[in-house]
C-alpha cells in the first residue's frame, strides 16, 4: 500500500497522519494498536539498531545485500538494484570457493 502511493522523497507524505490513514484502509488492523504503537515510537530503537548496522557496513542506499558462505564468513556486499547477474556472479564463485575447499 506505501509503495503504491509512494510520493518523491522527503516530501512529507510519509507522515504519521498519512500513515494512520494508510492503516485505516487495512481490513482487521487495530488502529489504536497501530496509533499507540506509532506515537510512542515503540519499536524506534530496534529500527535504529537495524540502520546502525547497516550504516556499520557502509551501506547507504536500498536495497543493499550481504552475501556469505555457509558459516557467515567471506561477506562481499552487493549495493543497489542490481540485476539479477550481479547475484549470480557472487553465487556462483561463493560455491566455486567451497568446492574447492576454501568456502
Amino acid at each position: 500500500m506505501l509503495y503504491g502511493n509512494q510520493k518523491q522523497i522527503d516530501s512529507g507524505w510519509v507522515s504519521n497522519d498519512n500513515l494512520k490513514k494508510f492503516a485505516l484502509l487495512i481490513i482487521g488492523l487495530d488502529s489504536q494498536k497501530f496509533d499507540s504503537c506509532l506515537d510512542t515510537a515503540k519499536y524506534n530503537a530496534f529500527v535504529q539498531n537495524d540502520v546502525n548496522l547497516a550504516l556499520s557496513f557502509g551501506f547507504k542506499e536500498t536495497p543493499s545485500f550481504i552475501v556469505v558462505n555457509n558459516d557467515g564468513s567471506n561477506p562481499e556486499f552487493l549495493r543497489g538494484a542490481l540485476p539479477f547477474p550481479s547475484f549470480e556472479a557472487v553465487i556462483d564463485r561463493k560455491l566455486s570457493e567451497r568446492g574447492n575447499g576454501s568456502g
